[in-house]
């Protein structure tokens, strides 16, 4: 199957750059309407209304278009990122699940000292420096959304040379220092804003969306050798490094290896997906430390229970009567 992108994000952007007066062929805008009432459209079209605004020649389109984007504009992804508790939350739901609004690139994340790094490695051809400013920009968009306070990233990393005025960049981006002709395309955020809760979400919604967006992204395909192995993972947590590979029928250092070429590696897979299933059981009746322990592949209960307290600030039973009163 080729590569696709949600109907929704498509139009998002046709709506905008109607606002602008920014004209589209005629031919274009038939190909796109084909698609009406479906849930996906092929990649190929979005590259030709990317490819079309950059024949525009206006180097702040990629900017504008990523700020105007909102949370409905994404689907499930969008809700999802708002049923999120906290940015650092929002942020694994996007590394796992941004293919769920179009497959032309993946998202990762690290930290270091300047904070939490989450960087973006794209994977078309088209239009490419107005299409990563418009990712970077609907990220800051996003964090706004997640945290309900303008949050400002640290630091901000682009690949490409500067496409316009530099006072644009710093009103996006509220003023980070953006750096140019890097190694890749990535977004910092304080450790403190990436932990930082206002408002309470509801525990069970926010399972709810997990569960379908798992569901969702089952339904794709996976494009590259990550994604097969994120998508086992999600229906299987407790494969262990051994089990993984023989389900995928390699050895354990060729699993290694064609991870690392990603620069990803079992353990940090691993370590986000059960992260996310913990987060979403333990609030369901009758989850137990020891079975959900058990579930994810842990050896002993206590692995897992010092897992827990390390991703949530909580041990599990303070946990549960914290969100399930």
């Amino acid at each position: 199957m080729d590569a696709s992108v949600t109907q929704s994000f498509t139009w998002a952007i046709m709506r905008h750059i109607e606002q602008l007066d920014i004209p589209i062929t005629s031919q274009l805008k038939q190909q796109i309407n084909q698609y009406d009432g479906a849930l996906r459209l092929p990649m190929a079209l979005q590259d030709e209304l990317w490819q079309s605004l950059a024949a525009e020649n206006d180097p702040s389109l990629g900017l504008t278009i990523g700020l105007s984007m909102l949370p409905q504009s994404l689907d499930t992804m969008g809700f999802l990122l708002l049923s999120s508790p906290s940015l650092g939350v929002a942020v694994d739901s996007l590394v796992n699940y941004s293919s769920l609004v179009g497959e032309g690139g993946s998202f990762s994340k690290s930290h270091g000292k300047q904070g939490w790094k989450l960087s973006y490695e794209a994977r078309f051809s088209a239009a490419v420096s107005l299409r990563i400013e418009a990712i970077m920009a609907s990220i800051v968009a996003g964090a706004r959304w997640v945290s309900g306070k303008d949050i400002a990233p640290v630091a901000v990393y682009f690949k490409h040379a500067r496409q316009t005025d530099l006072a644009l960049y710093n009103r996006v981006f509220n003023n980070a220092k953006v750096h140019f002709g890097q190694k890749q395309n990535a977004i910092v955020y304080a450790d403190d804003d990436w932990n930082f809760k206002q408002r309470e979400v509801n525990p069970v919604v926010q399972a709810q969306m997990l569960d379908l967006a798992r569901q969702q992204l089952a339904q794709l395909k996976p494009q590259n050798f990550p994604a097969k192995v994120q998508a086992l993972l999600i229906r299987q947590p407790w494969l262990s490094r051994s089990q993984l590979a023989t389900s995928l029928a390699i050895s354990e250092r060729t699993l290694s290896r064609k991870l690392l070429a990603e620069g990803l590696s079992y353990q940090s897979i691993s370590h986000d997906i059960r992260k996310q299933h913990a987060l979403e059981q333990v609030t369901k009746p009758g989850t137990t430390q020891a079975g959900l322990a058990d579930y994810l592949g842990y050896h002993d209960e206590s692995a897992f229970a010092k897992a827990f307290k390390r991703w949530t600030g909580m041990g599990f039973r303070q946990y549960r009567q914290h969100h399930c009163s």
